[in-house]
């Protein structure tokens, strides 16, 4: 049942997924998955879980900073692989279990690098509104269609706009590739 899902999910994204659809797509009453899951979302967070535990995180270096980086993205790359991931993790305000070892040791080298507890989370917060904000935009972009940020950003008027003007070129070249770790 989860294998179905998460081809169903990875083929036609969050919305195509309904417990009717999974059923059919198993060939089974419309009320068995019932069985196993008590909704969509807790399938979705089964899910997600699911994927987040065979996420393998190399080894990480003492520096906090460096660890950051090699978790964060790790993180990054693990939800970029399936562009409905970030979209339930966004919307539906979800969580998976199995990373809270993770988010530790996120904690705890923000604490080595001399932050408060406080701080620590409110960075922690920024990090992970970043890392899922790219992802989101990322998915975005991959969409068909004109883009219209493109039209906009590309030919800004420079008697209006003139340091949007200036930046226009770079911001055409960075358009279409995945910015996270400049």
């Amino acid at each position: 049942m989860l294998d179905t899902a998460i081809r169903l999910l990875d083929a036609e994204g969050v919305e195509a997924l309904t417990m009717r659809r999974l059923a059919s797509e198993l060939g089974v009453s419309a009320m068995t998955p019932y069985r196993h899951v008590g909704s969509k979302d807790e399938l979705l967070i089964v899910l997600v879980d699911r994927l987040a535990a065979r996420l393998v995180y190399p080894p990480r270096p003492r520096d906090p900073k460096s660890a950051m980086l090699v978790l964060w993205s790790t993180i990054y790359d693990s939800l970029a692989e399936r562009s409905w991931v970030p979209e339930v993790l966004a919307r539906r305000r979800m969580m998976a279990p199995s990373v809270l070892g993770a988010i530790e040791e996120i904690h705890a080298a923000l604490r080595d690098a001399g932050l408060s507890i406080e701080a620590a989370v409110r960075a922690y917060r920024l990090m992970w509104n970043f890392t899922l904000g790219s992802l989101l935009v990322r998915a975005g972009a991959s969409s068909e269609g004109p883009s219209q940020q493109r039209e906009l950003r590309g030919a800004p008027d420079p008697e209006l706009y003139p340091m949007l003007a200036a930046a226009a070129a770079t911001w055409t070249s960075a358009h279409d590739r995945d910015t996270y770790r400049e």
